[in-house]
């Protein structure tokens, strides 16, 4: 039982790092003591990072959609700080060939065509990115049809922060067509969770082609969220994690849970091992 409890805890020590990792960014705090035990803990430092706001890049050959139409006025600056991190911090460390396309009423494209990542071509697009304006309606279905003429592309990271200006299920029926011939995972990313209708698009569109569907998690809630991992999970009553949008703080939020439960169940069996030991009377040997 002492083993498995071990077990357990060095499980969700791995699971919160991983939680930090993911949620790492310019507002989460930077020095955090996740106190396991009275002797054993474990020592974070969460780097500003693009995971928060664009999660993980999986493939190799990506191409990222940005949403520029006005709605996104408030939430630019923010995103083309956040892209340039991207950029740098996993494009150019993860990717074989990447491009950028923003789009509104009509599309800007870095490039014609995905282009090796190295140094001078993320360079570029850190300039191309820098201006980027806000401007006109939200034209998704034009970007995915150009973005899935690209060759050899593996995946695209699709960010907005509303529905398409045509009808979603248009988009999704096209979408249905165009993996009919290319095997491309569309990942999607909304900056307006409360927008329940889109958000399900989105959760629909990624769903759909095999993608994953992220939603940033907010400044309040990430605020929160360094109390809270301070305090550890370890004890039953330790507060819980609060509810996530995206597919994959949901899913470890799922098994933190799960492993927490196993962990608690399991100090109780040694807790009324230990009762029944302690009341078992001692054999002396004469």
């Amino acid at each position: 039982m002492e083993v498995y409890i071990r077990h357990l805890e060095k499980v969700l020590r791995r699971y919160v790092q991983r939680l930090q990792w993911l949620l790492s960014g310019p507002v989460l705090c930077s020095r955090t003591w996740y106190r396991w035990s009275t002797d054993r803990g474990v020592m974070m430092t969460a780097a500003p990072g693009s995971r928060r706001l664009f999660g993980t890049v999986l493939e190799s050959k990506v191409c990222i959609l940005l949403d520029t139409s006005g709605s996104m006025g408030p939430y630019l600056q923010q995103v083309k700080t956040e892209l340039v991190l991207l950029i740098w911090e996993q494009l150019r460390k993860r990717c074989d060939s990447f491009n950028l396309l923003s789009f509104a009423e009509s599309l800007q494209l870095w490039q014609d065509t995905l282009v090796e990542t190295t140094d001078a071509a993320c360079h570029e697009a850190m300039q191309w990115v820098t201006h980027l304006q806000a401007e006109g309606s939200t034209s998704i279905l034009q970007a995915l049809l150009k973005a899935f003429s690209f060759h050899d592309l593996e995946g695209l990271y699709l960010l907005t922060d509303g529905k398409p200006d045509t009808s979603c299920s248009l988009v999704l029926n096209e979408v249905q067509r165009l993996r009919e011939k290319r095997d491309v995972k569309v990942h999607t990313i909304s900056l307006n969770c409360s927008d329940r209708a889109a958000a399900e698009f989105l959760r629909k569109l990624a769903s759909f082609t095999g993608g994953r569907y992220h939603c940033p998690v907010g400044e309040d809630t990430l605020s929160r969220m360094c109390g809270l991992l301070t305090k550890g999970f370890i004890n039953e009553n330790d507060p819980t994690l609060p509810p996530f949008e995206g597919d994959d703080l949901r899913r470890l939020a799922q098994e933190i849970t799960k492993a927490r439960s196993f962990l608690w169940q399991a100090q109780s069996f040694r807790s009324q091992l230990q009762k029944k030991n302690d009341a078992e009377p001692k054999v002396t040997l004469s």
